[in-house]
C-alpha cells in the first residue's frame, strides 16, 4: 500500500494484495481496518498490526468545543456520522452549531439541515455567543437548508454542489418510523455520498419520553459514535445549572466514556472538568467547629452540605481514576456513593 505511515503485519505477501484490493473495494484504510478489527480478537490484533500506525493514518476533526476532542483522541474521524442525542434543552443544537464554527475557522464548507428551526431563529440563537452566521452564508462558507422541503436526490445535489466537509441534520425525529428511515434507500443513498465524499456528519436526535438517558434507541444503530446529552440533577454543590456530555461510542476510537458535566457561556459549550467539581467541593464545605450553635440551627442543610461534598469527591475519583482502582476500592467507592445518595434523599424528605 502507498502510504506515508505504512502499516507493519506479519501478512504474507498475498495476505497483503488482498488486504490492498479491499482498500479499493471498500474507500478507505480506515473501513478495512475496521472490518479487520470486527473479526480479530483485540489479543491477535495487536500482534498483527502495529496500532500507533493505524491511529496515524485516521484522520480526525476537531469538535471546536473545548474538553470534548480529548474524550476522543482528538476529535471525530473524518468521513464518520456521529448520532448527538438528549432530552430536548440539553445544548445538543448549540453543540452542533459550535462544530460547524470550527469549521468555518479552518475554511470548511458547512451545511446545516433543519428540519424544525428557521433560519432566522438559528441566527437569534447565535448571536449569543458572537458567532455572526448572516456573514458566514453571505460569504458561502454556510448553507441551512429546511430537510423537509428537498428530496433525496435534491439534497445529495446540494452536497455535491457545495461540496461541504461538515453537515448538521437537526434532528432526525421528524421521520416517525425509525426502523424503515434506517433501512431506507434514501438515507442509504446520502450516508453513500457523505461516505465517499469524507464529511463529517452530525445527526441530531431527541430521547423519548420515559426512555432513560443510557438506554439506545433505533436511532443510535445510524451511526459511528453516539455523544450523549443528560440533564444533571441540580444540587447545593452546584453554583450554576450543568448538563452532562457522555461519550457512547465512536468506532476505530479508545473513547472516555465517564460523564461529563459542562456548561454553556458566552462563547457556546465548555466541560467544567475536575477543577470545576473540585472549587464547588471546597468552596461549600463548613467546619462544624467555625460555629456550633449555626450548625446545630442548621443542621438539614449542614448535611446536605456534607454528603454532597462526599458525593462529588467520590464522583471526581471516579472521572480522575477510571480504570486505574481495584475491584474492592471500585465495591467501596461505589457503596459510599450510593449511600450518600440515599442519606441525602431522606434528609430531603425529611426537611
Amino acid at each position: 500500500m502507498n502510504s506515508k505511515h505504512p502499516i507493519h503485519t506479519t501478512l504474507s505477501t498475498d495476505a497483503m494484495r488482498i488486504l490492498e484490493r479491499y482498500e479499493i473495494e471498500l474507500g478507505s484504510k480506515n473501513t478495512v481496518l475496521e472490518r479487520a478489527l470486527m473479526g480479530m480478537d483485540k489479543l491477535r490484533f495487536k500482534e498483527k498490526v502495529d496500532t500507533q500506525s493505524i491511529n496515524r493514518i485516521i484522520k480526525r476533526v476537531n469538535t471546536g468545543v473545548p474538553g470534548v476532542d480529548g474524550l476522543i483522541e482528538g476529535g471525530i474521524p473524518e468521513g464518520f456520522v456521529t448520532i448527538v442525542t438528549g432530552s430536548p434543552g440539553t445544548g445538543k443544537t448549540t453543540f452542533s452549531l459550535q462544530f460547524l464554527m470550527e469549521g468555518i475557522r479552518n475554511n470548511e464548507r458547512c451545511i446545516f439541515f433543519s428540519f424544525e428551526e428557521m433560519t432566522e431563529q438559528l441566527i437569534k440563537q447565535t448571536i449569543r455567543f458572537g458567532w455572526n452566521i448572516g456573514e458566514y452564508i453571505d460569504k458561502g462558507y454556510l448553507e441551512i437548508f429546511g430537510f423537509s422541503r428537498f428530496s433525496t436526490e435534491e439534497i445529495i445535489e446540494i452536497i455535491d454542489i457545495f461540496k461541504p466537509k461538515r453537515i448538521v441534520f437537526d434532528s432526525l425525529n421528524i421521520f416517525s418510523d425509525v426502523s424503515d428511515f434506517r433501512r431506507s434507500p434514501q438515507w442509504r443513498n446520502i450516508l453513500k455520498e457523505i461516505k465517499e465524499k469524507k464529511i463529517t456528519c452530525l445527526a441530531i436526535t431527541e430521547k423519548k419520553t420515559g426512555r432513560s438517558a443510557g438506554e439506545f434507541d433505533e436511532f443510535d444503530f445510524m451511526g459511528d459514535g453516539i455523544i450523549l446529552f443528560d440533564k444533571k440533577q441540580k444540587n447545593e454543590l452546584d453554583t450554576y445549572p450543568t448538563s452532562n456530555i457522555k461519550i457512547q461510542k465512536m468506532r476505530l476510537t479508545k473513547v472516555n466514556e465517564m460523564p461529563h458535566p459542562f456548561i454553556i457561556k458566552d462563547h457556546g459549550i465548555e466541560i467544567i472538568g475536575n477543577r470545576g467539581i473540585e472549587r464547588k467541593i471546597s468552596g461549600n464545605i463548613l467546619p462544624a467547629s467555625k460555629n456550633k450553635p449555626y450548625f446545630v440551627a442548621n443542621i438539614d442543610r449542614e448535611l446536605r452540605i456534607s454528603l454532597n461534598s462526599i458525593i462529588g469527591f467520590s464522583e471526581l475519583m471516579k472521572i480522575k481514576t477510571p480504570g486505574d482502582l481495584n475491584e474492592k476500592q471500585e465495591r467501596y467507592m461505589h457503596n459510599v456513593l450510593t449511600s450518600g445518595k440515599h442519606l441525602l434523599d431522606l434528609i430531603q424528605q425529611k426537611s
